[in-house]
């Protein structure tokens, strides 16, 4: 009878050692993020400050990328929805990457934008000077 109650009590630390696991593994993937629910309108990019760049994001689910510096005039368009598997990510139809390379753009299937307040990320790790900013 005692060795099946140490097997029981070896059992139940191992089952708490699992549940313990996945639930710091799940806190660990928390995004602590200000997802607001109004995502739409005009975000800027700032990074280079002789090109005019900017994100709109329209209530029908479309968006459109235009970028402009010297003669240059480069726009993109397609369609965005929130991620299902986390609400604070935009994933859109079409990417091409002007904030970030203005003119030597690449040219992706998608794209992901991280929401964070005022700020659409391009990466998880937050708002850097190739995030677009929402304006007032």
């Amino acid at each position: 009878m005692v060795r099946i109650i140490k097997n029981q009590s070896f059992f139940k630390g191992i089952v708490l050692l699992v549940a313990l696991s996945a639930l710091l593994t799940n806190i660990g993937c928390l995004d602590l993020r200000t997802c607001q629910n109004d995502i739409f309108g005009k975000y800027v990019c700032y990074n280079d400050s002789g090109a005019v760049n900017y994100l709109l994001l329209k209530d029908d689910g479309s968006f459109l990328h235009y970028y402009k510096k010297n003669q240059t005039i480069l726009t993109d368009s397609g369609r965005f929805k929130r991620s299902k598997k986390n609400n604070c990510i935009l994933e859109l139809s079409n990417w091409k990457s002007f904030n970030e390379k203005g003119e030597s753009f690449d040219n992706f299937i998608n794209g992901l934008l991280w929401i964070d307040g005022k700020y659409l990320d391009i990466g998880p790790d937050g708002n850097s000077n190739t995030s677009f900013k929402k304006e007032d």
